[in-house]
């Protein structure tokens, strides 16, 4: 007998008669050696639709043709998933009857064996590994479907935002696999950058205003193949954190206002100024310092937290006698420290006019309470003494009326006109009104 052994061929689809390779060996006719070849990896591509195909041929030469019988185990065979494989078993022919998705498994390891017509071993088994080759049947996906970032406005160029990511089920070894990233729309001009391989976002131009566009809408794509194949798209957000770099103006040089004399702890006015930082904000928030024109602190300026306007009160009352206006230099300022780059303000300061309006204050007697003597049985009608008030509105022409407030016996009559006080009654000694008797 010559040389016997278990042979093994690769598919070709075309003939569908493949080549024999031989796993087993003997060394004579009355001995045998028992040994296996290694047998590389059967490759068949994922989604094969030709079936069944021919992938190898397993041939024994140890016996006549016809006293040989093939088989086949393992997952794919007579394990799940099942009938995925089968063997011819006079010819040896193993057949791929299903289409495979290397996305669930990737490989095949079965084992192979030659039986005689008793089902008895001819040879110890060997080992048949298939491996599924990849094709580009999965997208890429991004991780999800928003990212979104932060960034200050007015950040250098190449500064970091945000990371895009995504995942591709296919052959990570493979082209299938190698995702490439790209921004798709920005609007223009071009503010941000993509870095093709990490997926990293960043600045590229300078200038980022807030106030300009405060908000990023990017329309983001992963394609695999290097960036030649399937694709997918995704957005990211970026909004524009606020810094201090607009000052508060106030909205006209001057402001004009009426405060009435002789009270306090009441608001006079409000003082308009616009800031295009964002609302709210310590960049936003006006803060006011009265420079001059309140010598004595008859002023405060605090800040309405809505409007952002400068509300002018009185702590200490006005005298319009004294002072008919008052002139305040005011300066405006944020919470937050400006940017050194920020442009100056053109109206950080303005001038506040207050016209003291004149109220009708009550007379006052120079000498109160005045003390006089009067002689024991006066007659009606003696001089008693004479009241002399004044007005503190001395710009207002206003004449003087003296009537008389508690006199419970009547003793006394005030003349109205010039505040005269004259007995009408007789005073009684024993009075219990009469001090000092």
């Amino acid at each position: 007998l010559g040389p016997a052994g278990l042979g093994l061929s690769l598919g070709v689809p075309e003939s569908w008669r493949p080549s024999t390779l031989h796993p087993w060996r003997r060394a004579g006719a009355l001995s045998r050696v028992r040994r296996a070849w290694v047998i590389p990896p059967i490759s068949v591509s994922e989604n094969h639709k030709r079936l069944p195909y021919p992938l190898v041929q397993i041939k024994s030469d140890k016996q006549p043709l016809g006293s040989v019988l093939y088989s086949i185990q393992g997952p794919g065979v007579d394990e799940e998933p099942r009938g995925v494989f089968s063997i011819d078993k006079f010819t040896g022919k193993v057949y791929l009857n299903a289409m495979l998705d290397r996305e669930q498994t990737d490989r095949f390891r079965l084992r192979a064996f030659a039986l005689d017509l008793g089902g008895s071993t001819l040879e110890d088994p060997t080992d048949l590994e298939i491996v599924v080759v990849d094709q580009n049947d999965n997208r890429p996906a991004f991780v999800r479907e928003v990212f979104v970032g932060r960034v200050l406005e007015g950040a250098a160029p190449g500064t970091y935002v945000t990371k895009a990511e995504a995942t591709d089920a296919d052959d990570p070894e493979t082209d299938n696999a190698a995702l490439r990233y790209s921004i798709l729309e920005q609007g223009a001009p071009e503010v941000f950058s993509i870095d093709e391989h990490t997926g990293e976002i960043r600045t590229v131009q300078v200038g980022l205003d807030r106030e300009v566009v405060a908000v990023y809408n990017l329309t983001l794509q992963v394609a695999d193949m290097s960036g030649d194949g399937l694709t997918a798209t995704a957005s990211a957000i970026i909004s524009l954190d606020d810094i201090n770099d607009n000052a508060p103006e106030f909205t006209r040089d001057e402001f004009f206002m009426e405060a009435t004399e002789a009270v306090s702890g009441v608001d006079v006015g409000r003082l308009e100024v616009e800031d295009r930082d964002l609302p709210g904000s310590p960049n936003w928030a006006a803060r006011f310092t009265i420079l001059g024109g309140d010598p004595d602190g008859q002023f405060a300026i605090r800040t309405d937290p809505k409007t952002n306007e400068g509300v002018l009160s009185l702590v200490k009352p006005l005298d319009y006698e004294s002072r008919e206006r008052h002139e305040l230099q005011v300066l405006v300022q944020n919470e937050a420290p400006l940017q050194a780059a920020a442009p100056r303000a053109v109206r950080g300061q303005a001038r506040v006019t207050v016209w003291v309006q004149d109220a009708n204050e009550a007379p006052v007697f120079p000498e109160n309470p005045l003390r006089t003597s009067l002689a024991e049985g006066a007659p009606p009608g003696t001089p008693v003494a004479m009241f002399s008030a004044r007005d503190p509105d001395t710009r207002q022409l206003q004449r003087l009326s003296y009537s008389k407030d508690y006199d419970p016996e009547d003793w006394l009559r005030v003349d109205a006109a010039t505040g005269r006080v004259l007995t009408q009654r007789v005073l009684s000694p024993a009075s219990p009104f009469l001090k000092d008797g």
